[in-house]
């Protein structure tokens, strides 16, 4: 299974991260009008915003070769936040951006999305 890159300081994102969870649940609906939801799985999914700045030519070639080549697949995160090796992940629809701004300045921008 192909694992997210990380960077040559070894993190996986940077600062400031935008972490969400999310949480799927169906609702029943009775005769007597009341409802009743419940969860569909335990614990909630996970979804980060990577911005990375400052990126040399290397970890923008190795973010942008990777994106390039998972496509919709599955793959290993790392979380920035717990150090939890996540197993399954995907890149979510959202668009991915790079750019080159100065000579050893990339940047990129991606959204990573905990699946079943």
């Amino acid at each position: 299974m192909a694992t997210f890159p990380t960077l040559k300081t070894g993190a996986a994102a940077q600062y400031p991260l935008d972490r969400s969870v999310r949480f799927q649940t169906q609702a029943v609906r009775f005769l007597d009008g009341s409802k009743q939801r419940y969860p569909l799985q335990g614990s909630g999914l996970r979804r980060w915003t990577v911005k990375l700045d400052l990126l040399d030519d290397r970890e923008l070639a190795a973010v942008i070769d990777f994106v390039e080549q998972q496509g919709s697949g599955s793959f290993s995160f790392l979380d920035p936040v717990t150090g939890e090796n996540v197993k399954k992940c995907i890149l979510a629809g959202e668009t991915f951006d790079s750019a080159v701004k100065n000579e050893m300045t990339g940047q990129a921008s991606l959204v990573v999305q905990e699946t079943l």
